[in-house]
């Protein structure tokens, strides 16, 4: 749906449809009632759909009717009610709408007291035999790191070949204060953060959200598609794990009620379906037809063992690097949990569809580089901004003398221990339950800022599938972590798939998204980057990665 039409249905919707139905709306507490932070749906299935907004109110409560219409012009209003928010919940209102048909498209909208939201749009998931389905792939969308140009640009693709489905990989907001990661433009920009402190409470997670959903592309992205979202750690705080995070101080009191306390705003503040058991279970499956069985995961929370840090080191010395490398392949380091694992490799037993994907939130392709280069990378990382020309030039040279013979160096080492690769062998036991299975398999991933795209391969060197991973909507990657000019930048990009075994491609400079499409015979992912997040006005180039079968990609 497009912004212009948006717009026009949110006119119609408010003054000449709405009018008429103001009278059996008055029951609001107070009549001072505003929509600011737009609306969303989210977690389709063939039946059920959430659909959600925020209520803004002096008042202590406020009853919010709702509708979910046929027609744009509300005139086939298929199911109504009236939902009762207040202060527990932060005012949002969120409805799981039951009995609806499977492919079918429906408007929204809320009414309380004078006011009435804008107008959204949602679909459920297809039934039965399904020929094509498309999702919108975005992952770590940083606020005062620059405009959500990548949520405006969704809307644009989405006029002319229509989404399913946005899927959100994580880092839907930064728990970072001002002049923390991310922020030195956000003045300039007016994007600080809000009450310009890192979050902590629950307050901290609710306004930080408030800002968030304020912003109005991402309001537009969600008006006009379903959602289905998953939390990364910048949710909680960076480098979260399941007893802590790198980003929490014992001074900011205790890192349970800080998680108990973004999962809350979390779930209150998403479209997503709540876990009766407990809001700290966010894994689930959905069904698209009979082509794509997708399993949302969480490794983040629930299950992650604390992570291994080359940083850490006080000398990254090759013993001491193996070291860390000897944890990563310890059989009881888990990135699941016991119990999401079980989940996971039941739901790729029981299902049939042609294709089983992951959406999940770090790297799960080897990403090992040669030991020299790594001895090099790590000095390039610590060196000052005076020796970095120096330093640099020890990574070409490091990168020319393996190229050139990759003989002299015939031990590879993973650069992100963060990642599936500081997990080894629960990446083994998924590999193992997908492999059983005869279906195609993909994993969609985010978390790193950057673009891949990758040959997933088990420990004995067998085909296993293919990964495609996302760009950040705003969060900065490696060209700034790496302080290189854009020439440089281009060369590693080049030369990355020739050091690095099952990478097949990188983009390692550009903010984007993913169109990743799926039909019977095959599946195809399209990045979509945008050349500014800095400014309101972009470019957009693009890159191409398919694949027929499954476990080989074809690059354009």
């Amino acid at each position: 749906m497009s912004l212009s039409r948006r717009d026009f249905i949110k006119a119609v919707s408010s003054t000449a449809v709405a009018t008429g139905l103001m009278g059996c709306n008055s029951d609001s507490s107070d009549a001072n009632v505003s929509f600011q932070h737009g609306v969303a749906s989210g977690d389709p299935t063939q039946t059920q759909v959430i659909i959600w907004t925020r209520v803004t109110t002096n008042a202590s409560s406020a009853d919010v009717t709702w509708q979910v219409s046929a027609l744009a012009d509300f005139s086939d209003i298929q199911q109504s009610g009236v939902f009762t928010t207040d202060t527990s919940r932060d005012f949002t209102v969120k409805v799981d709408v039951e009995n609806l048909n499977p492919s079918t498209q429906y408007y929204y909208r809320f009414m309380s007291g004078d006011a009435v939201s804008m107008t959204g749009v949602t679909q459920t998931l297809a039934e039965g035999s399904l020929e094509h389905a498309s999702m919108a792939v975005v992952s770590c969308a940083n606020y005062p790191a620059g405009y959500f140009n990548v949520y405006r640009e969704i809307v644009k693709q989405h006029e002319n070949a229509p989404f399913d489905v946005v899927l959100h990989l994580g880092d839907y907001i930064y728990e970072y204060g001002d002049g923390g990661y991310a922020t030195e433009d956000a003045a300039a920009m007016g994007r600080t953060p809000s009450k310009g402190t890192e979050c902590v409470t629950l307050d901290d997670y609710r306004k930080r959200y408030a800002q968030y959903r304020q912003d109005e592309d991402l309001q537009a992205m969600h008006a006009a598609l379903p959602m289905i979202a998953v939390w990364d750690d910048h949710e909680l705080a960076n480098d979260t794990w399941k007893e802590g995070a790198e980003n929490h101080q014992e001074s900011e009191g205790s890192f349970y009620d800080r998680r108990a306390a973004a999962a809350a705003a979390w779930v209150e503040w998403l479209p997503v379906r709540e876990n009766t058991f407990s809001n700290m279970l966010i894994y689930r499956q959905f069904s698209f037809g009979n082509l794509i069985n997708l399993m949302m995961l969480d490794t983040r929370l629930v299950g992650r063992d604390k992570p291994l840090d080359y940083f850490s080191l006080s000398a990254p010395s090759m013993d001491a690097i193996g070291g860390l490398v000897a944890q990563s392949r310890d059989p009881a380091r888990e990135l699941l949990g016991t119990e999401q694992l079980g989940w996971l490799t039941q739901q790729i037993a029981n299902n049939d569809a042609k294709w089983n994907v992951l959406g999940q939130q770090v790297l799960m392709s080897r990403m090992e580089l040669p030991s020299s280069v790594m001895l090099a990378l790590f000095n390039l990382f610590t060196v000052s901004d005076e020796q970095k020309p120096a330093a640099l030039a020890g990574v070409q040279t490091a990168i020319g003398n393996y190229l050139a013979d990759p003989s002299s160096d015939l031990v590879s080492l993973p650069y992100n221990l963060d990642a599936w690769d500081g997990y080894y062998a629960e990446r083994e036991r998924v590999y193992a339950a997908l492999k059983q299975s005869d279906d195609n398999f993909v994993c969609l991933a985010g978390d790193t800022h950057n673009a891949w795209t990758s040959e997933l391969k088990n420990m004995n060197g067998d085909a296993i599938g293919i990964e495609f991973a996302t760009s950040s909507v705003s969060s900065p990657g490696l060209e700034e972590y790496l302080g290189l000019d854009p020439a440089v930048i281009g060369q590693m990009e080049f030369v990355l798939p020739s050091l690095v075994q099952e990478l097949e491609w990188a983009d390692i400079k550009q903010r984007g998204f993913m169109r990743v499409s799926f039909s019977h015979t095959g599946s195809t992912a399209t990045w979509y980057f945008v050349d500014s997040v800095k400014s309101q006005s972009y470019q957009v180039t693009t890159k191409t990665a398919s694949t027929a079968d499954g476990v080989t990609l074809n690059l354009s």
